[in-house]
């Protein structure tokens, strides 16, 4: 990721994280005014994935984003890399340190939802140790939602000792 920056998704980004949703979610991506709802909200994380800036641009562009809830069974709220960025471990990178943020918060379990049709997205979610434990019918506006679960490790030997 030498090529990039994770930071903190500020409240006033709440246009440009709007933009890109929509860029990546199509009929599916939340309102720009949920989004500055969410963004203001608490007992969330959000992150954006931002280009270095350069000599030219003082600001890195948002080439990903991605978003936790905190609580005992937290969730992934989104997460998605600019298309001509898939591939790279981008997204991997991103969902690690949603991760870590949920384990900070004390997490015992992230659920998540993925769109039954996207089995890429699942096996990538599967590599990275979530399971498929329900559907949603019609999550979606045109598919099935899989409800996927990662058990958190640590959280899960705490509880046993």
């Amino acid at each position: 990721m030498e090529d990039f920056t994770l930071v903190p998704v500020p409240p006033e980004w709440w246009r440009k994280i709007a933009d890109f949703d929509l860029e990546n979610f199509g009929i599916d991506a939340w309102s720009a005014r949920m989004w500055e709802l969410e963004l203001r909200g608490q007992g969330r994380t959000y992150l954006a994935l931002v280009t270095q800036p350069g000599p030219i641009r003082t600001e890195g562009a948002l080439v990903g984003v991605g978003g936790i809830s905190h609580g005992p069974e937290a969730e992934l709220l989104t997460i998605a890399v600019s298309e001509h960025l898939r591939g790279r471990g981008l997204g991997r990178e991103l969902l690690r340190a949603l991760l870590a943020i949920a384990r900070s918060h004390s997490a015992e379990a992230v659920f998540l939802e993925v769109r039954a049709s996207d089995a890429g997205a699942q096996r990538f979610y599967q590599r990275e140790g979530f399971e498929p434990v329900g559907l949603r019918k019609k999550y979606y506006r045109n598919d099935d939602a899989v409800v996927m679960k990662l058990e958190l490790a640590g959280r899960r030997r705490e509880k046993t000792e």
